[in-house]
């Protein structure tokens, strides 16, 4: 990797940092909002009907996916800081700049990243369903 290809990569990574940060702070101001509405005596609904449930749930969702990317981004800019950035943290093998550049974040090349996913993507075994 470059001097101007690891630059570019960096100043990505921090861009990202920031939007995230903002995005989780938006994300969990709204998500006090929704839980704690202004005039409500307690923030324990009365029937579970009050509270708009599942839009609180894909809320929650959200903002465990961003603290989630948030945290792999910064783990990208603290290896970038150690020197290990671009290593792959299962092989320890290059990870590739094509993958760096799609996913900055990555912390394992694309061959572990697959074997990862390989559990989920198995069929089920067992006897076929009948049909009637």
């Amino acid at each position: 990797m470059t001097k101007n290809e690891r630059a570019g990569l960096e100043l990505q990574l921090i861009e990202m940092r920031k939007r995230l940060l903002h995005e989780v702070d938006s994300t969990e101001e709204a998500l006090r909002d929704d839980v704690v509405k202004p005039g409500q005596i307690s923030s324990l609904p009365t029937h579970a009907a009050d509270a708009d449930v599942e839009g609180l749930d894909s809320q929650v969702a959200i903002s465990l996916n961003e603290e989630s990317l948030l945290e792999q981004v910064e783990g990208a800019i603290e290896r970038l800081q150690t020197g290990t950035y671009g290593v792959c943290q299962q092989c320890g093998h290059t990870i590739g700049m094509e993958r760096l550049q799609a996913v900055p974040y990555a912390a394992h090349c694309i061959e572990c990243a697959r074997d990862e996913h390989l559990p989920i993507k198995k069929p089920v075994t067992g006897e076929p369903r009948r049909r009637w």
